[in-house]
């Protein structure tokens, strides 16, 4: 691939799908976000349809026109992702709680199904050898806290990590300007394990920390999305040093710190959190908040 059909591809990845109107794609990522969030939940496509506010009919075609995939799939994918990443990260969960909190109505469906998207037993996937990595240098301390919800606007990108996000970085910071935001905190979530969806195919929000009464009525221009993230708990850990190891700082919270505790992953979205005052992301050398979401261990 040339150079210019690899930055050509990279933009595709930041801008929202052309054959649908802006307020279609706003909609449609509302309703991806409402499935990570309610994975225990009916999904139905007339449920679906009404967080979208667009009829069945409609919305099913729009869906599969935007993702490739049917509305069915997506669902099943997603809750598939989610377990594969509890399997592997919360090894005191019951496989059970896991396929039940995921969103299947059995046991024994969960293992049929995950067999046919990872080619492997829930237990087998739990039992392979995962290699941590190195980490950081010793143990650097870590904080769990209670964080409230925040209001953010945010821009969407899909792809590879590393390739991706600096040009959805790129965009966003002039949108942020363009809206008076400069100053406010910056939060980066990455929505997909690429050890499990693979590289290419996963999300990313850059955010901005929307200040009280910003006015959440307001139509934001496209492709800026607005979302509420609702309080959680969350395992905080600072990182200062070169951008290309962040990973490093994510080992360190998920097999360095989180077996050694007695909390275990929730589901939800990891993110960085950036002080414009120290420094912004797509730096070489950044200052940031890796935090990720926890719960009291299950007995």
């Amino acid at each position: 691939m040339t150079a210019a059909a690899s930055a050509s591809a990279v933009a595709a990845a930041v801008r929202p799908a052309l054959a649908l109107h802006g307020h279609h794609v706003r909609r449609l990522e509302a309703v991806v976000d409402f499935v990570d969030a309610h994975l225990d939940g009916e999904l139905s496509l007339e449920r679906l349809a009404s967080v979208a506010a667009i009829s069945p009919f409609h919305f099913h075609r729009l869906f599969h026109l935007w993702s490739g995939v049917t509305l069915n799939e997506f669902v099943r994918r997603r809750r598939l992702d989610v377990a594969a990443g509890r399997l592997r990260h919360c090894p005191g969960e019951k496989i059970t709680a896991i396929s039940l909190n995921c969103g299947f109505a059995s046991p024994e469906g969960f293992a049929r199904a995950f067999r046919e998207r990872f080619g492997a037993t829930p237990s087998t996937w739990r039992d392979r050898d995962r290699e941590a990595g190195p980490g950081l240098a010793g143990m650097p301390p870590v904080t769990v806290s209670r964080e409230p919800e925040l209001d953010v606007l945010f821009m969407r990108g899909r792809g590879d990590f590393a390739t991706v996000a600096p040009m959805l970085w790129d965009r966003f910071m002039s949108a942020q300007r363009a809206l008076g935001l400069v100053g406010q905190p910056l939060l980066f979530m990455g929505l997909d394990d690429p050890a499990i969806v693979g590289p290419g195919r996963c999300r990313m929000d850059a955010c901005v920390q929307l200040p009280a009464g910003f006015g959440l009525v307001r139509a934001w221009p496209q492709p800026l999305l607005y979302k509420r993230i609702p309080a959680r708990s969350v395992a905080t850990l600072h990182y200062d040093g070169p951008a290309a190891h962040i990973g490093e700082g994510w080992q360190v919270l998920l097999h360095q710190w989180l077996p050694q505790t007695s909390y275990q992953l929730a589901i939800g979205p990891f993110l960085e959190r950036y002080d414009p005052a120290l420094g912004v992301p797509g730096s070489r050398h950044v200052r940031c908040e890796l935090g990720m979401p926890v719960e009291p261990r299950i007995a």
